[in-house]
């Protein structure tokens, strides 16, 4: 299985979103818009994939608010995707 590739993933996308709190709003659409292409890993286990799919779908509503305006990190999407990804990695550690 593919869970080795997914927690990989997981590890980048919450340093993306780290750099992105403490990056400019154009900054912080770039690298949210980059993540939010991301598509879920194949042949995972069933917990991995869908912890993957609910912290990518977390990251593309925050790329989706980002876009029209400043989102905070103190924000309930930003928080939202923080929670789900830190879940993704929790899901490998099980």
């Amino acid at each position: 299985m593919s869970d080795d590739q997914s927690l990989i993933k997981a590890r980048y996308c919450r340093s993306i979103l780290k750099v992105a709190a403490i990056s400019t709003e154009q900054e912080a659409r770039i690298l949210l818009n980059g993540l939010a292409t991301e598509q879920v890993t194949t042949n995972t286990s069933p917990a991995m994939a869908e912890a993957e799919r609910v912290a990518l779908t977390a990251i593309r509503d925050l790329a989706g608010y980002q876009h029209s305006r400043s989102v905070p990190q103190s924000s309930s999407e930003w928080m939202r995707a923080a929670r789900a990804i830190q879940l993704w990695l929790n899901v490998h550690d099980q």
